[in-house]
């Protein structure tokens, strides 16, 4: 284990006997690291993976000097004053091999293509008038002009790309540029989701009495799931030695399993000693946050472990916060920046833990604005609809107010640069 079995009690808040939320989001860090080779895949699949090497550019962008626009390469060394007419011999369009330049000529050369040898400029078609066989110059052209340098964007074995990078279209357009068709990506991250509860119902199956549709189980496997997890969900009922069979086999193939519900201290809550039982550990148990305090974080065999409350908000907050960490940990992904936003509404709050509240983001007068999505309630579906992102808002003996600034986890990667 790299985190220690036993945390010290100043880990813990005094009252509550949980760990402080930003304590918990620096441990459930170490809980794993990054999974082992790589993948070599094609580029087109490349698109939303995380890098897991170095790239080296092989080649230059541009790999020659070439003509920033359509017109004349020329040579103005030792030349001066306008107008200026030469004898027009060659011409060189984008793809073909680079040309010579006559001795006291121009050349007539498309933007792209590459510039001749024995010119020094090119002067645009605009500032040039044609003549049969001859062109007319009537600005006089600088040494330089309108030239792309080769290697001015990137040099020839440049480092162009960091492992731990998620490649976008910008890395993808880059890799094709320097001529990479295969890329190394981390493996994706195996992710066991394990909604518990003999309450649940699949959705499309008759709803019996007293049942509920387990909405927890898709909410995960959605929010879990991107180009670089493969995410397998199945349900148990209310059993002890029935949640410990799943949880061990779960551990033999996944790198990182989540759990629902059962993780409090109820007579039904069933987690907890399953863990004992499959030969896990659990590092936290209660994270000083509300919704989601029951929360818990460990291992199982080899496999990371992070276990959600069961109320929707909650077990979705949990996710974002700790669940996703994991993931980067494990694909090596350099962490997202911080995302900062505007508080639009009043929150109490309290001093021993963090509150963590569905908003919706705007940008007004040039300032990200969070706005509280719905009423209180970690039961409740329709706040996180109408929100795309949660506000943290610190444990205070005084309410967080209107203009405070705030951290936002936004549901989506990539939204507002998250």
């Amino acid at each position: 284990m790299i985190m220690p079995a036993t945390l010290p009690d100043s880990c813990f808040c005094s009252d509550t006997g949980a760990m402080p939320f930003e304590k918990a989001r620096s441990a459930v860090m170490a809980l794993g690291r990054p999974l082992g080779r790589p993948d070599m895949v094609p580029l087109a699949d490349a698109v939303g993976r995380v890098l897991a090497a170095a790239i080296e550019a092989p080649c230059a962008i541009p790999p020659f000097d070439q003509a920033a626009m359509d017109g004349y390469a020329i040579s103005v060394t030792g030349r001066r004053g306008v107008p200026l007419v030469l004898p027009v011999a060659g011409r060189t369009r984008a793809g073909d091999p680079q040309g010579v330049l006559a001795p006291g000529a121009a050349h007539r050369i498309m933007t792209g293509a590459a510039l001749p040898k024995g010119a020094d400029t090119v002067v645009m078609q605009e500032q040039t008038t044609r003549r049969g066989d001859l062109v007319q110059f009537a600005f006089d052209a600088a040494p330089g002009a309108h030239i792309r340098r080769a290697g001015e964007d990137v040099r020839q074995g440049a480092s162009v790309l960091r492992p731990g990078c998620m490649i976008g279209w910008p890395e993808i357009a880059l890799l094709a540029a320097i001529g990479i068709d295969r890329v190394p990506v981390a493996r994706r991250v195996r992710i066991a989701v394990v909604t518990t509860g003999s309450e649940l119902c699949k959705a499309g199956e008759p709803l019996a009495d007293g049942a509920i549709y387990d909405s927890n189980g898709p909410l995960l496997a959605a929010l879990l799931r991107e180009p670089n997890t493969d995410v397998v969900l199945s349900t148990v009922h209310d059993d002890t030695t029935a949640i410990a069979r799943v949880l061990e086999d779960s551990a033999r193939s996944a790198d990182l399993i989540v759990t629902t519900a059962g993780m409090s201290v109820g007579e039904e809550d069933h987690v907890r000693n399953a863990i004992s039982r499959a030969g896990g550990q659990l590092e936290i148990v209660k994270v000083a946050m509300k919704p989601g305090k029951p929360l818990a974080i460990g291992k199982v065999g080899e496999a990371c472990f992070v276990g959600l409350p069961g109320n929707p908000q909650a077990a979705a907050f949990g996710a974002l916060a700790f669940a996703r960490p994991v993931i980067g940990t494990l694909l090596g992904r350099t962490p997202a920046r911080s995302i900062t936003a505007e508080l639009a509404f009043m929150c109490s709050r309290k001093v021993d833990r963090t509150e963590l509240v569905p908003v919706r983001l705007t940008v007004e007068q040039g300032r990200l604005t969070a706005s509280r999505s719905g009423p209180d309630g970690s039961h409740r579906m329709m706040p996180m609809v109408s929100a795309d992102a949660i506000a943290i808002m610190p444990g205070a003996s005084t309410p967080a107010e209107p203009g405070m600034p705030v951290e936002v986890l936004p549901f989506s990667h990539g939204c507002f640069g998250g």
